[in-house]
């Protein structure tokens, strides 16, 4: 019983132990959007600017490191070139060794021969030999014997010199291997950089148009009056909305929001806000009362990839509701009519609905003429990379709207 208790115990502290770092609190530096100030947001600015910076710093340390691995392949190309010649300067010795060797034996070979007949032969011999008396024969033969030794010792110290030449020949042969290897890592080495090169330069224009991008927004908010400690959602006197208006007048709703199967890209993906099939050229209007965060026109469009004209030209406000930050977004439009840091109201009209003939040659994700309307909570969105994130990832169900197939006839 004891231990079933020390058991549950030690369960229960575990379990608190977890329960706790789970909901710890998260976050808790972070800015609400609804809380941020222009310092705030000149903060982010600097962290940016520290990260392409940061971003540099590593090319130039990368590209350093490419050209010393090129001059690393250089100079063991060069010592390779110094082993083939030193490889073909020993080739050369042991061919001539080889040569005197050969020469050698066949000398020894024939003092041996006559040296062996001055043994065997009789006194008579110094006749045939040319000795004049038995001494001078014994002197002729001991010389031969000196001689046949000498040869014998020369033979001995060339054929050592042949086999240190092979094995000076051998371990160059596997020096060359070894440098040629040298050579192979130094390439993978420079491919290796040379993509981690090309990864950071990637990101340098994105970070450029990141940095570009909250440049302007801060402009237009000190354009404002904004000071650096004032509230972003109450300095540049947006009103807090009580409720929503529709953008149009009246229209059909011919897609909703969720799940569909996309008529131009042919797949099933996330519909982030619902159509409204209305006639090319019909007034919208914003919502809320608000900000203009952002706008993609045609000739902004030079610097957007081509995924990125999906929806044709954009506009974007930043409203409050009820306390609650939103962007609203429109899409497919024919005419735009604000510009980012626009003050806009209920009544002001923010351009002309496409997405028909008139929009179709530059949109590349209309099918016919409608009104494209999202909104994303909890967003102010600026056009930068991680506002965009933040957009994506928290599009509601336009508020206010009949279901697909239903018709309106109010804002």
């Amino acid at each position: 019983m004891k231990n079933f208790i020390n058991s549950l115990y030690r369960s229960i502290l575990i379990i608190l132990v977890v329960f706790g770092y789970i909901f710890q609190p998260i976050g808790v530096n972070a800015v609400s959007e609804e809380n941020k100030t222009l310092a705030d947001l000149k903060s982010e600015l600097k962290v940016m600017q520290n990260k392409l910076k940061e971003n540099e710093n590593k090319q130039d340390k990368t590209k350093e490191e490419i050209e010393a691995a090129e001059t690393n392949i250089g100079n063991t190309k060069y010592e390779i070139e110094s082993a083939e010649k030193q490889i073909s300067l020993l080739e050369g010795e042991i061919k001539k060794t080889n040569e005197e060797v050969e020469k050698l034996k066949e000398e020894n070979e024939g003092l041996l021969v006559l040296y062996q007949k001055l043994e065997n032969e009789n006194i008579y011999l110094s006749y045939i030999t040319g000795a004049s008396s038995m001494t001078e024969l014994i002197m002729r033969m001991d010389a031969i014997s000196q001689l046949t030794e000498y040869n014998q010792e020369k033979l001995n110290s060339l054929e050592l010199l042949i086999k240190s030449n092979d094995k000076m020949t051998k371990e160059l042969a596997k020096y060359q291997v070894s440098l040629n290897k040298k050579i192979t890592e130094y390439e993978a080495q420079i491919e290796n950089l040379g993509d981690d090169l090309a990864n950071l330069l990637e990101g340098v224009p994105t970070l450029e148009d990141n940095i570009n991008d909250l440049k302007k927004s801060i402009k237009m908010y000190e354009d404002a009056g904004c000071k650096d400690n004032d509230r972003l959602a109450t300095c540049m006197n947006v009103v807090n909305n009580t409720g929503w208006l529709r953008p149009l007048t009246k229209g059909k709703i011919t897609s909703a929001f969720g799940m569909r199967f996309h008529p131009t890209k042919k797949r099933w993906q996330m519909h982030n806000g619902i159509d409204i099939g209305v006639a090319e050229g019909t007034k919208a209007y914003a919502p809320a009362n608000g900000v203009v965060g952002a706008v993609v026109t045609i000739d902004e469009w030079s610097k957007y990839k081509s995924s990125l004209k999906c929806g044709g030209q954009k506009i974007y406000i930043n409203v409050y509701v009820n306390g609650i930050a939103y962007t609203v977004v429109y899409m497919h439009m024919l005419e735009v009519y604000v510009e980012v840091g626009d003050v806009v109201t209920t009544g002001t009209v923010v351009g002309l609905t496409g997405g028909g003939k008139k929009t179709q040659s530059y949109d590349t994700c209309t099918t016919g003429a409608h009104l494209h309307y999202g909104v994303s909570k909890g967003v102010h969105y600026n056009g930068s990379s991680s506002s965009a994130t933040k957009l994506n990832s928290n599009y509601i169900n336009p508020p206010g709207f009949p279901s697909k197939g239903s018709w309106f006839y109010t804002r």
